[in-house]
């Protein structure tokens, strides 16, 4: 019994090392600079006309000031068609819209409620080959797109990224972002990056594809939809999107709840991005992505079988360890709730930390039950 013990806290340990160390670690050192730029090319002017599409829920000044950022660039305004589409649940207001929007900019709305059904309009209404995604809150750089559009015109790339800009003031999250970012370019240099920031993304036309209505992770469907094409995917370093919003740690929490939710529904939608034969990507997929929520998992795998272990063992040791670390966790709470300074702040990024921790549990129920209206409020 004290060798299946052994085995199970081994195995479960070792694909949490493989996810979270080992794979970020290679992958990050496979970075060189920003993969697919071509950085002669991005310093002048290009003479490709691109259809940006805004897909967006947000008011009419909100859309009004975006565009008028977009156009503030140095990508020339009459080369840009703009495609406002508008989320279902505000198409009321489309022709309020479109009266306030200049010539060259149309406004349309998704069928059905939902980003993807906002984007499938979009698209649709949209004429050229070059196809700019942005969001209403961010900002680009002045010469982003032009950088964006040159990298992607370089051969076998299907869809090129920009590059959002850590700016939550969250050293945290700040640091984790910065990991992040090198684990992406590591990925583009080796073939794709698994997901484009869906803030600013340009892709070849011919290798979009219909979202399905309802879908969370639009910006994992249009990466999966070039590399399971034949193209690949990568980012730019150099064309950078900032967003001036900040995010509490509440908020922070809910995106990621959100995205995670979103990504086992990919998984229970289209299970093929699983398959080596499918999509090209799928070790970086599983590596990258799923480790994350399979991580409380496998520590509650790894942690009970070691504790098993250990009782068998010595039982005396094994009650020690479980009561430390149940006082240890009722410390930092105790901590985070009650100390004043340095040492109640850094408490609560400890509880931070630990609700990240378990945050997948809520993301795995959610899945199993189907739950994906995840803009509603979870408490």
């Amino acid at each position: 019994m004290l060798i299946v013990l052994v085995a199970i806290a081994v195995t479960a340990f070792g694909i949490l090392v493989l996810g979270w160390v080992v794979y970020p670690s290679r992958t990050a050192k496979a970075a060189g600079v920003g993969a697919g730029e071509n950085s002669s090319n991005a310093a002048g002017l290009v003479d490709t006309p691109i259809s940006v599409i805004l897909a967006t829920r947000e008011s009419d000044e909100a859309i009004l000031r975006r565009i008028e950022d977009l156009r503030g660039g140095d990508y020339p305004s009459h080369l840009m068609e703009i495609v406002v589409a508008l989320d279902a649940t505000r198409s009321s207001g489309l022709d309020t819209l479109q009266e306030k929007l200049s010539l060259g900019t149309r406004a349309v709305h998704g069928a059905v409620a939902g980003k993807s059904s906002a984007l499938n309009a979009g698209v649709a209404a949209a004429t050229h080959e070059y196809l700019l995604f942005m969001d209403t809150a961010q900002s680009f750089e002045r010469d982003a797109i032009t950088r964006l559009v040159c990298a992607v015109g370089t051969d076998g790339w299907g869809a090129m990224t920009a590059t959002l800009a850590p700016t939550s003031g969250d050293a945290l999250m700040d640091r984790y972002w910065a990991r992040e970012l090198a684990i992406r370019l590591g990925q583009a240099r080796r073939h794709s990056i698994i997901c484009v920031t869906g803030c600013a993304y340009v892709m070849h036309r011919r290798f979009w594809r219909e979202m399905p209505a309802g879908l969370i992770c639009d910006d994992l469907w249009s990466t999966y939809s070039v590399v399971t094409n034949g193209g690949r995917v990568g980012i730019v370093t150099s064309a950078r999107v900032t967003d001036p919003r900040r995010f509490t740690r509440d908020d922070e929490y809910a995106r990621r709840l959100r995205t995670m939710t979103g990504m086992l529904q990919f998984v229970r939608w289209f299970p093929a991005v699983l398959s080596p034969r499918r999509n090209p990507m799928w070790k970086d997929f599983l590596l990258h992505k799923l480790t994350r929520p399979a991580t409380p998992v496998l520590l509650l795998i790894g942690g009970v079988a070691t504790w098993g272990a250990i009782m068998l063992a010595s039982p005396v040791t094994a009650w020690t360890l479980l009561a430390t670390g149940v006082a240890t966790i009722a410390l930092v709470w105790l901590l985070a709730t009650l100390a004043p300074g340095r040492l109640g702040q850094k408490a609560k990024g400890l509880l931070f930390a630990q609700r990240l921790l378990v945050m997948p549990l809520y993301a795995i129920a959610r899945a199993a039950r189907a739950d994906w209206d995840v803009w509603k409020p979870h408490r």
